[in-house]
């Protein structure tokens, strides 16, 4: 069995048992195979679990390698930023994705391995939020007093945004209409001089 299929299936058993009680053992017999098989594809139900986040972010992203340079010439700061979040809920938004977020927000409070993802995801966000507004800068279309904590502030503003967004279509509410252009908005004004 390829390592692809035993991490759908981890998946499958994580959506309907959630990931605390998900065995190893669960997993090689959902996928068909001897515990031991198991191992010689993860070496740990946390190793597994990062698989899977690593895997399902990859078959979501549209682009593993984004040329910030490029991608910013011809906008506007507000444009990049808008551009650059609607792409990162988009790739958010597929179906397996969800399904994985899902889980690892059940459980967060309450999973180490859950936590992890969360953190690593976080991580991920931040450092291409550095490299983007490099670029911004590189390219002249504006300065941030303090680059890093503009990079971080945003990253956690919008997983913020994105997490009411979800929340709000889940409660069929419409708190977050207009939300994202607005938190953008008064991130320009509270940290970027555009040139």
């Amino acid at each position: 069995m390829k390592k692809e299929e035993i991490l759908k299936n981890v998946l499958t058993l994580a959506s309907e048992k959630g990931l605390r009680s998900l065995s190893m053992a669960d997993i090689a017999t959902a996928s068909g195979l001897k515990k031991s098989s198991l191992y010689s594809h993860f070496n740990s139900k946390q190793d597994l679990i990062n698989e899977l986040y690593l895997y399902l972010r990859k078959k979501s992203s549209t682009k593993t390698f984004v040329d910030y340079s490029t991608f910013v010439k011809g906008k506007s700061l507000r444009e990049i930023l808008l551009t650059a979040t609607i792409s990162y809920d988009e790739m958010n938004r597929k179906s397996d994705m969800i399904t994985f977020y899902k889980v690892i927000i059940s459980e967060k409070a309450l999973s180490k391995e859950a936590s992890k993802v969360i953190i690593k995801e976080t991580e991920t966000m931040i450092n291409a939020s550095k490299e983007l507004f490099k670029a911004i800068e590189e390219n002249k279309v504006a300065l941030f007093d303090n680059l890093e904590s503009a990079a971080i502030t945003f990253a956690l503003l919008i997983h913020s945004v994105l997490d009411l967004r979800l929340d709000a279509e889940m409660a069929e509410s419409n708190i977050s209409d207009g939300i994202l252009e607005k938190v953008i908005d008064s991130f320009i004004k509270a940290y970027a001089k555009e040139l």
